[in-house]
């Protein structure tokens, strides 16, 4: 598993992806304590998609 920090994660999240959509995990840190965990998503996977203005709205407020 990588681990970066989530400045670098920032800056190059395109990358972190595609290695997340080929089966990598991606630990995200901040002041050295890991803080989250990218990690791929299985093909056919039920999970529910949160509609745009929900994510916009928690990235940018409301």
């Amino acid at each position: 598993m990588q681990t970066v920090t989530a400045e670098y994660a920032a800056e190059h999240l395109e990358a972190l992806i595609e290695q997340a959509r080929a089966g990598e995990e991606i630990l995200i840190s901040r002041d050295g304590a890991p803080v989250a965990r990218l990690i791929p998503i299985a093909e056919g996977d039920d999970e529910p998609h949160a509609p745009d203005a929900e994510v916009d709205a928690a990235f940018h407020g409301d």
